[in-house]
């Protein structure tokens, strides 16, 4: 008997084990059969930092004042260089005929800005707002009029303190235009 025990045990042991083997497996199959549960998207924030949306509206308004600029220097009538930074909106805004228009105007010289400051950061969604408060210098822009005459006002502010306001563009959040320009008007501006 003993010796009939001890071939039973370790046949029992085996279809124990392979049993076992057997349900550990199929356990196995059945969580891999099963789909993962996809992690939501969180919504990923347009700038990291108040300062990387500074950087990208800095970067936006320099290209505007150039164009802006450029512009300027042809009298004023055609804005299409300015197009790629602004808005529709402000695009038609620039286009209403001004004093350069009227007079038959133009300018020469560059202008330089300043960035003083973030008035307003926002972001939700797939839009972000920045309004940037800077001080821009014409020192060095003249008005000239069609018989070459500088005709530059004497009281003109060499530094004229401006608050723009710079939002996403449809096609890219990251990408900012500039959708208004008005003056600043802090007591302490520039």
């Amino acid at each position: 008997m003993e010796r009939g025990a001890r071939h039973r045990m370790p046949t029992l042991l085996r279809a124990v084990v392979a049993g076992l083997a057997i349900a550990g497996g199929a356990v196995s199959l059945f969580a891999c059969a099963q789909p993962s549960a996809q992690p939501t998207p969180t919504p990923t924030a347009i700038f990291a930092s108040e300062d990387e949306a500074l950087a990208a509206a800095t970067d936006t308004y320099a290209k505007y004042s150039a164009a802006y600029d450029l512009s300027n220097s042809l009298g004023g009538k055609d804005m299409s260089s300015v197009a790629p930074y602004v808005t529709d909106a402000h695009l038609m805004d620039l286009g209403v005929p001004g004093v350069l228009q009227e007079n038959g105007w133009h300018t020469t010289g560059i202008s330089t800005f300043t960035p003083a400051s973030i008035d307003r950061f926002k972001q939700e969604g797939e839009r972000a707002e920045v309004i940037l408060n800077l001080c821009r210098d014409v020192s060095q822009v003249r008005i000239v009029a069609a018989d070459g005459s500088d005709v530059t006002p004497v009281e003109r502010s060499s530094v004229l303190p401006l608050s723009v306001t710079l939002t996403s563009a449809n096609e890219d959040p990251r990408k900012l235009l500039v959708s208004k320009v008005e003056s600043w008007t802090e007591d302490v501006a520039c």
